[in-house]
């Protein structure tokens, strides 16, 4: 996964009324779909984004990405919001990071957090294709990473596979055709004529 994006997975349930454009995600890993975003939200915004969808799924995890640390929000239906830092040193938090470590909840130098939340995530787990231990999860958290390959880390542990296009965004693409049209002027539509007119 490459820095300055966001990126939402979910668990696929039958029926679940998901904003746009997360209905039409792919596939994952077993039982989930995700998707990139078409542009980078506040954080708040992905946050409430994540939350709604945990809620409506089952289970949701977002992973915002820079270059130099990943933050990442796990949501189900009964639970609260786990928050998680990534690719950064607990004891060495750099000045860009510092508001995502505080929307975490790192305190100090970080090694009960650590703790607590690897067993969070690794308890929230059970609803990912691949059930991550805390052993793994401890790891991981406090271990110094490019945002992006912190990323890739946790999403291989969970066992959900990033999928790095976006969907496009039907205005974009309504647009798109518009201008299309447009373009083409007189001759579209004797095109257009041609093609419905009878034979002879």
């Amino acid at each position: 996964m490459r820095g300055g994006t966001q990126w939402v997975a979910f668990r696929s349930v039958p029926g679940a009324m998901l904003k746009a454009p997360l209905p039409s995600a792919p596939e994952v890993g077993v039982g989930w779909r995700g998707v990139a975003l078409r542009r980078v939200h506040p954080l708040d915004q992905f946050d409430g984004l994540l939350e709604e969808t945990g809620l409506r799924s089952d289970a949701a995890i977002g992973v915002h990405v820079d270059e130099d640390y990943a933050y990442a929000i796990a949501t189900s239906r009964r639970g609260d919001p786990i928050r998680l830092l990534l690719g950064v040193r607990l004891d060495r938090i750099p000045v860009i990071a510092k508001d995502v470590a505080e929307r975490s909840g790192v305190i100090g130098a970080g090694g009960r957090w650590r703790k607590q939340t690897a067993a969070r995530i690794a308890a929230w787990a059970v609803h990912a294709p691949r059930c991550a231990d805390e052993v793994e999860m401890q790891a991981l958290l406090g271990a110094e990473l490019p945002g992006p390959e912190a990323a890739d880390r946790l999403m291989e542990l969970l066992g959900v596979t990033f999928v790095e296009e976006a969907i496009p965004d039907p205005l974009n693409l309504q647009s798109v055709a518009r201008g299309q049209l447009a373009a083409g002027g007189d001759g579209a539509g004797n095109r257009r004529r041609r093609w419905f007119s009878s034979p002879g």
